[in-house]
């Protein structure tokens, strides 16, 4: 029993020293690790701002800080190994990154799909922050896109997280690359109105709007000729860039809106009638009188 006892001591004692003569190897190795991971993280901030500044693409600009803190990182613990000796261990790891990287790409392959479907947008840059973008039915202005997801805000205030590789691989809308947007409404006709003439009243009245382009020019055509009226299409061109933040949002909606309450008064101002569905009664029991009341 004692020499157990005698045995662990000296095991310890041994292990002890072989700490204590480390010891500067240790700090050095922990003080090269701390130098690495504060370089990463000012590197990362640094670039970031630049790129972004620059290119004004924060999308890019996250990928390559992040690329840059990891690759920091990872550089400061290989050093930090060698310091202490245990090249062979920062010499396995390194061989085994492809192994490694090969098991878990197997393991986590959603993860890792979304990672890259996250470097390629970084790259192709299909959209930037603040851009309205509609995928999978969802629309909305993209807000964030980290390593995994893309974050939409939705009109109504609900926060969306779209898988990159869903975003990649679908098609989607831009609605903002370039802040031009067309805007369409329809707007029915009695059959004996002049049509001619309402094209052309709506059309002078839409020239007239400073949030409406005159290139293209805005134009109404005939669009159906309906059940109970003739339908025409009113189109036109905005530019949301240059509209209120909140129209932004809403795709120029108001826009829309203010455009179809003004065009319903013009043309009711100028006699033209807009009328309402038909409905055919059918009486197939005509020995029974109907009876109507006039109220």
């Amino acid at each position: 029993m004692e020499n157990i006892s005698e045995k662990i001591t000296e095991s310890f004692e041994e292990f002890w020293a072989s700490i204590i003569d480390k010891l500067p190897e240790l700090l050095v190795s922990l003080l090269v690790l701390i130098v690495f991971i504060i370089a990463g993280k000012l590197f990362y901030r640094f670039f970031r701002r630049r790129i972004q500044k620059r290119l004004k693409d924060t999308i890019l600009s996250t990928f390559t800080g992040e690329f840059i803190r990891w690759t920091f990182y990872v550089i400061g613990i290989t050093f930090a190994l060698f310091n202490l000796g245990l090249g062979g261990v920062a010499s396995s790891l390194v061989a085994g990154a492809g192994v490694t990287a090969i098991i878990l790409g197997f393991a986590f392959k959603d993860i890792a799909e979304n990672f890259l479907a996250g470097i390629l947008l970084a790259i192709s840059r299909p959209f930037v922050i603040g851009d309205i973008i509609e995928v999978n039915n969802v629309k909305g202005p993209v807000l964030q896109v980290d390593l995994r997801s893309t974050q939409i805000k939705t009109v109504d205030g609900r926060d969306i997280f779209i898988p990159n590789s869903i975003v990649l691989k679908n098609v989607f809308t831009n609605y903002t690359r370039d802040g031009y947007l067309r805007l369409d409404f329809p707007v029915g006709l009695d059959f004996n109105d002049d049509t001619e003439k309402a094209r052309n009243l709506i059309i002078e009245h839409l020239k007239k709007q400073p949030d409406i382009l005159q290139e293209p020019a805005p134009n109404v055509v005939l669009d159906e000729l309906g059940e109970s009226a003739v339908v025409v299409k009113v189109m036109f061109w905005t530019n949301i860039f240059h509209t209120a933040k909140k129209e932004q949002v809403l795709l120029g909606e108001p826009v829309k809106s203010r455009m179809i309450r003004e065009v319903k008064d013009l043309l009711l101002k100028n006699g033209f009638n807009m009328p309402a569905q038909i409905i055919e009664h059918k009486m197939y029991n005509e020995e029974k009188p109907l009876k109507v009341r006039k109220s």
